[in-house]
């Protein structure tokens, strides 16, 4: 297949800069993925519509968009009523030599509903691609949890569209868990089209080998007081690449409303690359608007603290990597899945 352009920045900057988008193939397989779902009863049922959230979401890539939209493997919808409490795991699990997936999942959580989703993406897959797709539907005062853990292999490409539109008072946290796949191309569009809607979004990913990870966050402020969140943070070794581009656009209406940025990112060698692109778009008053990024190696006085109280210098690195990513891996709530997670870091660095 030809060269596609994946999560295209919504405002280029200088060509020459080669930051606007990413270039690559959308990769493809045989055998679909193992889908899973616990739940209670009702919960979740097999999905049938076809039509987006939002007709004009553009995900991370158009043709990939399309495919999964209309011509899914899988397709689960999962509805909560007016102040339900609910919790649903999702796995999909990419057996077979070659696999070619497309997932959908609608959400929809009614006023004053709460829902946590725990979706965990795995497999022993050698080659092949998973096509992703997630929305959200946060009605007035709902309160929703989205956990993803990927821990697929690295012959394995994962393409990931994620839509998600706030109604007043609501609140969305997302949390991500990246370590597998050779390419991931991840793409989170966020509307806060009601008062007071707050998104927060954090996510960790760890690379080594030749694995890449091209992240895309925009969060649409579209109403008055309402706030968004973003934290990425990392570690790449060995010839890892991580693309981040982070926007945070005011909408005229979005008066008094917050958002923040944040990209951090620890090289551990010399041969690894790191683009951060934090993008601030404002046609709103009296706003709020955060952005920054960071990148660099170990601090060297960390690492001789601990050399200096009997660890190597390998040894040392872990202690700092893990201790970095323990945070967010321990807001799973799972201690079966934090430790399967552990040992996948432990392992990589």
């Amino acid at each position: 297949m030809s060269n596609v352009l994946f999560n295209e920045l919504p405002r280029p900057t200088f060509r020459w800069l080669q930051v606007n988008h990413t270039e690559g193939t959308v990769a493809g397989g045989d055998t679909a993925a193992a889908v899973t779902v616990s739940a209670n009863e009702g919960v979740v049922t097999e999905l049938f519509a076809k039509a987006l959230l939002k007709a004009d979401f553009e995900g991370a890539e158009a043709t990939s968009l399309a495919a999964v939209t209309n011509e899914y493997t899988k397709g689960l919808a999962i509805t909560v009523p007016a102040g339900g409490n609910e919790k649903v795991i999702i796995t999909v699990d990419a057996e077979g030599k070659s696999v070619g997936d497309r997932t959908r999942v609608a959400i929809d959580v009614a006023k004053d509903a709460f829902l946590e989703v725990l979706y965990v993406v795995k497999g022993y897959a050698q080659t092949g691609g998973l096509n992703l797709l997630t929305e959200v539907k946060a009605a007035e005062n709902a309160n929703v949890i989205f956990k993803k853990v990927q821990l697929l292999s690295e012959g394995v490409q994962q393409i990931e569209h994620r839509y998600s539109q706030l109604a007043a008072n609501s609140k969305v946290e997302y949390l991500n868990v990246e370590l597998g796949s050779g390419e991931s191309f991840l793409h989170y569009t966020q509307d806060l089209v009601g008062e007071e809607a707050h998104i927060v979004h954090d996510l960790a990913y760890l690379g080594d080998n030749n694995q890449k990870f091209d992240i895309s966050m925009l969060m649409s402020h579209v109403a008055p007081k309402s706030v968004s969140d973003i934290h990425v943070l990392g570690a790449l070794g060995d010839n890892a690449k991580k693309s981040f581009r982070g926007t945070l656009d005011f909408i005229r209406g979005s008066i008094a409303s917050e958002g923040a940025e944040e990209d951090t990112c620890v090289l551990l060698d010399p041969t690894v690359k790191s683009v951060s692109l934090p993008l601030l778009l404002c046609k709103e008053d009296n706003v709020v608007g955060n952005h920054a990024a960071s990148a660099g190696q170990l601090d060297k006085t960390k690492l001789f603290y601990l050399m200096s109280r009997g660890f190597s210098e390998d040894e040392a690195k872990h202690i700092i990597v893990e201790s970095m990513l323990r945070p967010v891996i321990d807001r799973l709530n799972d201690e079966e899945l934090e430790e399967i997670v552990l040992q996948a870091v432990r392992a990589k660095i």
